[in-house]
């Protein structure tokens, strides 16, 4: 998806839908594979700080409680191991997908919904690796950061945005609020059982990082679903 920009936020109700959208789009960032920029982000606190800050700017009330912080020493091959073994490798699936389809039994219809879903808005998809696939977290939030941005240029128009709500509120109900409850649910349990040569504060991280990605878009569908109903 391409990088889109929005005028100049004049208005509390324009902030207040930017926020919407950037978090949804930091979200995305975050679960992509950790570069050298999200590991010193992380380190130094700037990922938290990030989500606080946009947290105060949402239309609703919303506390950012998780750590989201990796230690400074954290030495590099151990976030890569934990990383890929948490979400990429192992005998079968792993033990924590970002996909939506392993928690699926009909994976073929999770990505036929979710193609047409970006589809319809002008975003076409070529299917490639494990983390390409449409029903990748990162795909999803992506395509709410979009959703939520056009919401904010229809703002900016003066053009009705109330299309894009609705997108917006059908796409979690269907899709990321179905799911990213048990994808919690499977880091909680790892988590509490850690293995012994796992590394406590890579997984502790994405135990934070995948509870409040969970929260937020249940917050955030309860919001949308209220704004729609008025």
């Amino acid at each position: 998806m391409e990088a889109i920009e929005s005028k100049p936020l004049t208005t509390e109700k324009e902030k207040r839908l930017a926020a919407r959208s950037r978090f949804y789009s930091l979200l995305a960032e975050a679960f992509r594979y950790p570069d050298e920029e999200f590991r010193q982000q992380a380190r130094q606190g700037e990922l938290k700080q990030a989500f606080a800050v946009l947290s105060g700017s949402l239309p609703y009330e919303f506390a950012v409680d998780e750590n989201l912080t990796l230690p400074a020493d954290l030495n590099n091959e151990d976030l890569d191991v934990d990383f890929i073994r948490l979400f990429d490798a192992g005998p079968g699936n792993p033990p924590c997908p970002l996909v939506e389809g392993l928690y699926k039994e009909d994976r073929k219809t999770v990505f036929k919904e979710l193609i047409l879903f970006y589809n319809n808005f002008g975003l076409s998809y070529a299917e490639g690796s494990m983390e390409d696939r449409p029903d990748h977290i990162t795909y999803e939030m992506e395509f709410l950061h979009y959703l939520a941005f056009l919401t904010l240029t229809a703002e900016q128009r003066g053009t009705d945005g109330m299309g894009y709500l609705r997108a917006q509120r059908d796409f979690l109900e269907r899709h990321p609020v179905q799911w990213m409850g048990q994808m919690a649910e499977r880091i909680e349990k790892i988590r509490d059982n850690l293995r012994e040569d796992a590394n406590r504060d890579v997984v502790r991280f994405y135990h934070d990082l995948i509870h409040l990605a969970h929260r937020f878009v249940v917050a955030d569908f309860e919001y949308l679903r209220a704004a729609l109903a008025n």
